[in-house]
């Protein structure tokens, strides 16, 4: 158990300095080590598509650019999801890197690639919410 969780902190130390051989060269010594990152990046995911769809939900229901608090009351009403403003506008900027939201002086927006994104998650999802 100790020699992965040093494999561990040693594949996270290169992933950030970003050296692509090195990692390369962990990941094919230690196949376990691709699906923990798989594992994580999915559930980053997740968070990231909620939050896109909750901003497409009331973009469609303002028929505008939203307010971050309008989606944190999407997320919590529409898809029983609690986040803090904090966490909500740090996925928004990351995405928005991602080209898949816009910030306005009015709030958020879904670009075209965002719009199937959310049309997507909302497709696969649409019977466990009460929208």
């Amino acid at each position: 158990m100790a020699k992965k969780k040093k494999i561990r902190e040693e594949f996270e130390a290169l992933f950030e300095k970003g050296d692509e051989q090195a990692i390369k060269k962990m990941l094919d010594k230690n196949p376990w080590l691709l699906d923990e990152v798989s594992n994580s990046m999915d559930a980053g995911m997740v968070e990231q598509n909620q939050i896109i769809a909750a901003l497409g939900v009331m973009e469609d229901e303002l028929g505008g650019p939203v307010p971050i608090d309008e989606i944190i009351f999407s997320l919590r009403v529409d898809f029983n999801i609690r986040k803090g403003e904090e966490e909500v506008h740090s996925i928004l900027t990351s995405v928005e890197r991602l080209n898949l939201v816009k910030r306005n002086t009015n709030g958020w927006s879904l670009t075209n690639e965002g719009g199937k994104i959310c049309d997507d998650y909302l497709n696969r999802n649409l019977g466990k919410f009460d929208l």
